[in-house]
């Protein structure tokens, strides 16, 4: 028994589990297997991977994708070839007969009492209430991204298994009532950090990440990095065009972190005086220590923000964030208070030198940044939710 009174056996599947912290998305799902074990709850993961788990005491196990390499991921760069492969539908459906043998395996063995997806596999996912039975079954939604033919039918058959969806925004929630499925179907549970690891870094830290980076001390330090979840070249552009608007107006560098995977030498071709690219995982820790600015551009009207997982991480140590106008954006960037929200790259340079020349306004959007993170993106309040869901699903009537 846990504290709350029920011991779950919980099945996880989805895509790049890892038992360290990563710089993917996979870091709350980390949080949270560890939260739930720490509660008392018995916690598998079944990880879909072109390559090899970790030897790990997390009970993660290894369920082989199948790469498709002529629709790959065009944001991957080559050395990260086999990752790109893995990274689109056609490889999902073709990995999916695999992975519910390995389901089914695993249920029989484990006997969980719920089972939850983690990651969409796409419209073949129609199958698994056939291949689990009569099992609770609940789904993770973290974004809306209608940018393929037949999008809307296709999400709704990929859906069609599953008892809950749990959307991470309210504006992903309203989108699922347009199309259709019943409000007792979706149970809206934001994601989130741990914020007491994303503390605000001091004065001195912030100083000393300024040094490593070549920065001057005194310099506005604003930071954009890609490519993330739901961000492709076009957002790149956008923050390129909205750095290229602000330079040249007082002490102000531009800092653009790529993750490893994504950054091509010809990134580098967008250096200039006041604006850097960097692409290991040292620079971005001192530039997100360093920055004063998170510049987050979206541009697809189309889709819904989750937020992208750094977003909340970035909030928690007080940095405020400047993003596009989409659904979804303004739960985690309100209006004045953890940032602002702009509609072109002309505004973006304003809100920056606004932010830039107005001390005042800048320390009230730091500690709003930081409240909304506590507030709206705690990783503890995401898993009492989730225990919450699993368990009046699991004391239903058959």
């Amino acid at each position: 028994m846990t504290e709350r009174g029920v011991q779950l056996r919980i099945l996880l599947v989805g895509e790049r589990f890892s038992p360290f912290r990563t710089a993917g998305d996979k870091n709350f799902w980390l949080d949270m297997i560890q939260g739930l074990r720490g509660s008392g709850h018995d916690v598998e993961t079944l990880s879909v991977d072109v390559e090899p788990v970790p030897e790990n005491d997390l009970s993660i196990r290894l369920v082989r994708q199948v790469p498709i390499y002529f629709r790959p991921d065009k944001r991957f760069n080559p050395e990260h070839r086999h990752v790109a492969a893995s990274n689109n539908y056609v490889s999902k459906t073709m990995t999916l007969p695999i992975l519910l043998r390995a389901l089914r395996r695993r249920q029989r063995e484990f006997r969980p009492d719920v089972i939850h997806f983690a990651d969409n596999f796409g419209p073949g996912m129609i199958a698994v209430r056939r291949a689990c039975g009569a099992i609770p079954l609940t789904i993770s939604a973290p974004t809306y991204q209608r940018n393929r033919p037949l999008y809307d039918r296709l999400l709704l058959a990929s859906f069609q298994s599953f008892d809950v969806i749990v959307p991470f925004s309210d504006a992903y929630r309203t989108r699922l009532l347009e199309l259709g499925v019943p409000p007792r179907r979706i149970r809206r549970i934001r994601w989130g950090i741990d914020v007491h690891r994303f503390a605000p870094p001091t004065q001195a830290n912030r100083e000393a990440a300024r040094v490593q980076l070549g920065i001057a001390v005194n310099s506005f330090v604003v930071l954009w990095t890609g490519f993330t979840q739901q961000t492709n070249v076009v957002d790149l552009e956008a923050a390129q065009r909205a750095a290229s608007l602000a330079l040249g107006h007082g002490p102000l560098e531009f800092v653009f972190c790529f993750k490893p995977e994504h950054f091509r030498a010809s990134y580098k071709r967008l250096e200039r005086p006041g604006l850097r690219v960097v692409s290991t995982a040292e620079s971005f820790h001192a530039a997100r220590t360093a920055a004063d600015l998170f510049l987050a551009p979206i541009q697809d009207p189309r889709s819904t923000a989750a937020p992208p997982l750094v977003w909340p991480e970035m909030l928690a140590m007080r940095v405020p964030i400047l993003t596009s106008q989409i659904p979804g954006t303004d739960e985690a960037v309100v209006d004045g208070v953890s940032g602002f929200t702009f509609r072109a790259p002309d505004e973006a340079k304003d809100r920056i030198r606004e932010i830039q020349e107005d001390p005042t306004l800048h320390r009230r959007l730091r500690e709003g940044a930081r409240r909304i993170a506590e507030e709206r993106f705690s990783v503890t309040r995401a898993r009492d939710e989730y225990v919450d869901m699993w368990t009046g699903l699991v004391r239903q009537p058959p």
